[in-house]
């Protein structure tokens, strides 16, 4: 029993020793295979200037066959730290939209959020991986801030508008 909780503890240094490296395999896989378009707050991070980037750790990517999609993710990222740290993972979306989740087996935390598209999607492409326009991010902000039922996304979605007002003033121009 000593030596099975000594390799699970060895196994968890070496996942947090190496967590960093999930986002560079993750940016990879979509600039290789040309999948899917990254929403969320990594899309807009990827617009903006660095003093107005938010923390975030997850991906957030639409995609045409989700399941397919996130096996493939889970499979490259367990390749990548040779052994089994990841798992794919079915989660709640709104109705008739799929939504798979890679999840970390050693922290339990979410890496990768892969959902099926549920609208046409604008998109900008920087080095190789296809981010969702400001434009349209900040549209469906605003609906959202609209609705009472999405009453706890109302802050985040308070703050990216408030983030892209700020870089429309920096560059003088309308998104």
């Amino acid at each position: 029993m000593p030596n099975q909780t000594n390799r699970k503890m060895t196994k968890e240094k070496f996942f947090k020793r190496n967590e960093k490296l999930v986002n560079r395999f993750v940016r990879g896989f979509l600039a290789k295979n040309k999948v899917g378009v990254v929403h969320g707050t990594r899309a807009t991070n990827a617009q903006l200037p660095r003093f107005l980037k938010k923390d975030t750790r997850d991906w957030d990517v639409f995609v045409k066959k989700p399941k397919v999609r996130a096996n493939q993710v889970e499979r490259l990222l367990d390749k990548r730290f040779r052994g089994d740290f990841f798992v794919v993972k079915k989660g709640k979306g709104s109705p008739g939209v799929n939504v798979f989740k890679v999840n970390s087996t050693v922290t339990g935390e979410n890496f990768v959020d892969l959902a099926n598209f549920n609208r046409k999607v604008p998109s900008v492409s920087k080095r190789g991986v296809r981010f969702a326009t400001l434009k349209d991010q900040v549209k469906v902000a605003r609906k959202n801030v609209k609705n009472p039922e999405l009453k706890f996304r109302r802050e985040k979605d308070l703050s990216l508008i408030k983030r892209v007002r700020k870089f429309e003033k920096i560059r003088r121009k309308k998104i």
